[in-house]
């Protein structure tokens, strides 16, 4: 189990506004790595109430399960669980997560384990280097027939990465736009498709 800060400021891109980032930045001849976000959540939607996500990310052929809650300062804690393969399975296909610290902090905001369940999955293919005493990526994400494209940028403090990242998108003429993050956006598009479904 590990334990992180994270402090970051993101927006959303147009396809176009996209790629002139990725030639600004020199990061068009980088390679993404692909990862498979997949999100769990109570019928409720407990954790998202409680400013929460939970998620397993496989990633170079490994799985974390997180737990994401917020700080005072504006931050996340993220919380991180590494899953050998049976347990991500067990994870995606019975809604079972394992034991650890993960599932103590869950019960400390009221969220019954029993009641949480795999929602869905979030594909990104990121591109990230090393910018300004932090980092910056840049992401294409496919969920549930949608595909977006996004700049995060995470830095030292909420302000920091607030200041560092609208200060590269004035310098590169691009518009920055109040972003959910991709768990909400991911909810947000299930709702809508769940809606849709309904009988009139």
């Amino acid at each position: 189990m590990a334990q992180e800060f994270e402090y970051e400021a993101k927006t959303l891109l147009s396809s176009s506004d996209f790629s002139k980032l990725l030639h600004f930045l020199h990061m068009h001849n980088e390679v993404a790595v692909t990862q498979h976000n997949h999100y769990f959540e109570t019928p409720d939607f407990l954790l998202r109430s409680a400013g929460s996500a939970l998620r397993i990310r496989e990633k170079n052929g490994a799985s974390v399960l997180t737990l994401k809650r917020p700080t005072k300062d504006g931050g996340l804690l993220e919380t991180h669980q590494s899953l050998s393969e049976k347990e991500k399975e067990l994870a995606l296909s019975k809604d079972s997560l394992p034991s650890g610290e993960i599932l103590n902090q869950l019960q400390t905001i009221n969220v019954v384990m029993s009641h949480v369940e795999h929602l869905g999955t979030l594909t990104t293919e990121r591109i990230e280097i090393p910018y300004l005493n932090g980092s910056i990526c840049l992401d294409k994400s496919s969920y549930l027939g949608e595909i977006d494209y996004e700049v995060e940028y995470e830095g030292t403090s909420i302000e920091h990465a607030n200041c560092t990242l609208a200060k590269l998108l004035e310098e590169a003429n691009i518009p920055q736009v109040e972003t959910p993050n991709k768990v909400a956006r991911f909810f947000i598009k299930k709702t809508a498709n769940a809606n849709k479904e309904k009988p009139s």
